[in-house]
């Protein structure tokens, strides 16, 4: 799926996939299913959503119906009792206040928001909103502060969040825009304030995609727009500055399940000393995976965090570097590039 489905939404010319998902509904309870029929289920619904069936009834849920939004909501609820939205498999019970690696426990925080219009030009102006936690721990992590302390800010219930988007919503953003941290380990309160959301934004999810298929099958049907972050080119690299393991293989699998399910943006910001070893694979495994997505070249990088105390990461790139990057990435032939220095 190329940006025609994110921009179609930002026309109005179609409904977000998370209001489609309030609007597919069932008659039933689901409370009582074992987990495994809920995914039965959830993905029955899912493939109906993306075929758009004309014998689906959509309209919001009356007494004794639930919508594909509801269910995501209780197989996201089952998962935080054990935890396993990320290949960390922490397997903490978060619902009754354990954290795990990303250190968050049922709610979710907001450590910044606001109208942004740095980002990418079909993205803005758009509204941001940094919640606190994360699954990796890249040593250059310039939203650190709500990555080292996750209760800061304000508490993301569904009142403010509403609130939140209608203040910007009247200021110009076009879109409601999650970056983090990493917004996939605080889906559940996301989840719920998208069920009190009536406005028809489309939604952005800033990820680094470093997630298990369970927290993509929950995804699928709720994200209009994946900007995802390719890292590292290889493993090493990878457990090196994020100590994460296994990355490369997880991020690649979800960027094509990303492509299939919503429009997709992939990032690549290169790191001082790292293009052969990280942006020349990122780009080489896109241009023969991905050929058609957008790519958006970052020579942005700034030192933060750890990355002082780093021989290779502690400086900015060099402009011999830039035009390095540069031409890696021309020499691939990918299509659409984007560029920021």
């Amino acid at each position: 799926m190329s940006l025609a489905h994110y921009r179609a939404v930002v026309r109005k010319k179609r409904l977000p996939f998370w209001q489609q998902s309030k609007l597919l509904i069932f008659v039933g309870d689901f409370s009582s299913l074992q987990t495994e029929q809920l995914w039965e289920l959830h993905d029955e619904l899912v493939k109906l959503l993306h075929a758009s069936k004309a014998n689906v009834k959509r309209s919001l849920p009356q007494e004794n119906q639930n919508s594909l939004l509801d269910l995501k909501l209780e197989l996201t609820s089952r998962i935080y009792k054990s935890c396993t939205l990320c290949p960390l498999y922490c397997r903490v019970d978060r619902l009754n206040g354990e954290v795990g690696r990303c250190g968050l426990a049922k709610g979710a925080w907001v450590f910044r928001e606001g109208l942004l219009v740095n980002e990418e030009p079909f993205v803005v102006p758009t509204h941001e909103i940094f919640v606190s936690g994360c699954n990796m721990k890249c040593k250059f992590c310039q939203a650190w502060e709500g990555v080292v302390k996750t209760r800061v800010g304000v508490e993301l219930s569904p009142c403010r969040f509403l609130q939140l988007v209608e203040l910007r919503m009247g200021q110009g953003a076009i879109n409601v825009h999650f970056v983090g941290g990493e917004p996939t380990v605080n889906l559940l309160a996301i989840l719920e304030g998208l069920k009190v959301l009536k406005s028809p934004l489309p939604l952005v999810w800033n990820t680094n995609l470093f997630a298990t298929d369970e927290a993509m099958k929950l995804l699928d049907g709720i994200v209009d727009l994946f900007i995802a972050d390719f890292k590292f080119g290889n493993d090493e690299c990878a457990c090196l500055i994020s100590s994460t393991k296994n990355y490369t293989d997880t991020v690649q699998r979800n960027l094509v399940k990303a492509k299939e399910t919503a429009s997709l943006v992939v990032r690549h910001l290169v790191m001082p000393e790292h293009l052969d070893c990280c942006l020349k694979p990122v780009v080489l495994w896109l241009a023969e995976n991905l050929p058609d997505v957008t790519f958006h070249l970052m020579l942005n990088y700034v030192p933060d965090w750890k990355a002082w105390s780093e021989p290779k990461l502690c400086r900015r790139l060099t402009e011999a570097e830039k035009r390095k990057a540069k031409e890696i990435v021309k020499a691939v032939g990918l299509k659409r590039v984007i560029v920021s220095e």
